[in-house]
């Protein structure tokens, strides 16, 4: 993470937003690492703690079990995938997506470049991709199979979640603890800074 962080790319250009401050929503699991944000619907990325895959959190659209849903068993697998979709958002959908319906979202998105539609935002994209491959040493990797088999193996029942998570849904909490009336989430800072070990 530490290598992605020090890339001087435009990182909203690839689904991957590098806000100041993230506040997390009552779907993201406690330890959350955040990768970056689509900027929209809440949906984000992250890493947790002793675990090597990253993680999409789509508060929006997902439900119990699929509020966060594994996209890489790991950072490098991860960002291969990205190459090959050229931006975070189709890999926060496969899961619910047919492969005919994937396969038509990144047809979308190629038909709208060749139509030349806000070329500062596809050159911003390019240059970011471009960076990326360069750094870490890799090729575009289709993502479908190997996410939607990555995901249908996953047992959600290994997240640690706040309390605020079962007070939202009315589950039973594990803990029995209660979240706190009027509370509020904390932040979750994505550095800007380079630091730590590299990935």
């Amino acid at each position: 993470m530490a290598r992605f962080r020090a890339l001087e790319i435009d990182a909203s250009s690839i689904g991957l937003e590098r806000s100041a401050g993230f506040k997390p929503y009552f779907c993201t699991p406690e330890g959350a690492e955040p990768v970056g944000t689509l900027g929209c619907d809440g949906v984000h990325f992250i890493l947790l703690p002793g675990d090597q895959r990253v993680f999409c959190v789509d508060p929006a659209m997902g439900e119990e079990g699929t509020y966060v849903l594994p996209v890489g068993a790991d950072f490098r697998e991860f960002l291969s995938f990205l190459l090959y979709c050229r931006d975070a958002n189709p890999m926060s959908q496969i899961w619910w997506m047919t492969e005919e319906q994937f396969r038509a979202l990144l047809a979308e998105d190629s038909a709208a470049r060749e139509r030349g539609d806000i070329p500062e935002y596809f050159a911003a994209r390019d240059a970011a991709l471009t960076t990326v491959a360069e750094a870490f040493g890799l090729e575009p990797r289709d993502p479908f199979a190997a996410v939607r088999r990555m995901q249908k193996a996953f047992d959600p029942a290994g997240l640690v979640f706040s309390d605020e998570y079962y007070d939202v849904l009315g589950l039973e909490n594990p803990r029995g603890t209660a979240a706190a009336s009027g509370a509020h989430p904390h932040t979750l800072e994505i550095p800007t800074e380079t630091g730590g070990e590299e990935t």
